[in-house]
């Protein structure tokens, strides 16, 4: 019969990072006219805190109840917490306190950078905590496994006698999807060149190309698009012809805001460079390059999107 397993001087805990959001009030409804009790529609919208408007803390923002959504596209943010849950009386001592951590994504696994990054905690008293944050740019969709390892050297100690240490450890996982913050759809169309229309095309002479960008905000809250860029191939120009956000002067236009499935459009007009050669794949289309996308939060975290390499269609 196997003893059972002693519990762990240790806890861990994983607190995700992340900003407030805006605390939403709803007005009551308008009391009748005759009634003994009126109430003031605006009693449930925030007032501040009575005895000062300049308060600091006013009731504007809430902290996440849960662990909230994650996006491709954003940094996901952790601290890792490593408790000593024993008592000032306990005779052990704990030290060498040391947390690894990596990223199981769906393709690949990632070992993770913590911060401070000091390897060992020398000694770990009664009540304190060890505290490591990690930081990971989310790049694929589906699931993810934040795994956590913690070791640690445990020392008995009666009468002023120090017993052996033994080395412990243990691991925890932390499941979590990263679903898409942006829906990208792009279309390319080829303009005919003059004079070849009914030619099969010679492509000693430059092409010359469309690209339609239509972008849907998949998440849960709204977004401002802070720069959409087309990152051509080294034979090809690019032009953005219908808004650019990251403009200057007067003719910069404000930057588009997404509510929840709210959708914007864009276009570009690329264009082969005289006497360059476009690059090609297997099946004769030809590649023209990436979108590179960035936009923030109403809070003001930062997204970033780069698409997989955009190309033609099958040449005829």
């Amino acid at each position: 019969m196997e003893a059972p397993k002693e519990p762990h001087s240790i806890s861990l805990k994983v607190l995700r990072l992340s900003r407030p959001t805006f605390h939403e009030y709803v007005r009551l409804p308008q009391s009748p006219v005759d009634t003994e009790l009126p109430i003031d529609p605006d009693a449930a919208l925030s007032q501040g805190i009575q005895g000062g408007n300049d308060f600091l803390f006013q009731p504007l923002l809430k902290l996440p109840p849960a662990f909230g959504s994650a996006y491709v596209g954003e940094t996901f943010s952790c601290t890792l917490c490593a408790n000593n849950e024993l008592p000032d009386t306990s005779d052990r001592l704990i030290s060498s306190v040391r947390i690894n951590a990596e990223i199981q994504a769906p393709t690949q696994t990632v070992p993770l950078d913590l911060s401070p990054s000091d390897e060992y905690q020398a000694e770990l008293n009664s009540g304190d905590s060890l505290q490591k944050i990690i930081r990971f740019d989310l790049k694929e969709e589906g699931n993810h496994v934040l795994a956590v390892s913690l070791e640690y050297t445990e020392v008995t100690a009666k009468k002023d006698v120090e017993s052996a240490g033994r080395m412990r450890t243990f691991r925890k996982l932390y499941q979590f999807v990263a679903a898409p913050c942006l829906s990208v759809r792009t279309k390319v169309s080829d303009f005919p060149l003059r004079g070849l229309e009914n030619e099969k095309r010679s492509y000693a002479r430059p092409m010359l190309f469309a690209l339609e960008v239509q972008l849907e905000n998949m998440a849960d809250g709204p977004i401002t698009l802070v720069q959409i860029v087309f990152a051509p191939k080294p034979a090809f120009d690019t032009t953005l012809v219908n808004w650019d956000v990251s403009g200057a002067g007067s003719d910069r236009m404000e930057s588009p805001f997404l509510a929840p499935r709210d959708i914007t459009q864009a276009a570009f007009l690329i264009k082969q460079k005289p006497n360059s050669k476009a690059e090609t794949t297997k099946d004769e289309r030809v590649i023209l390059g990436q979108l590179v996308i960035r936009w923030r939060t109403s809070m003001g975290d930062a997204g970033f999107l780069t698409t997989g390499w955009l190309s033609t269609r099958k040449r005829p």
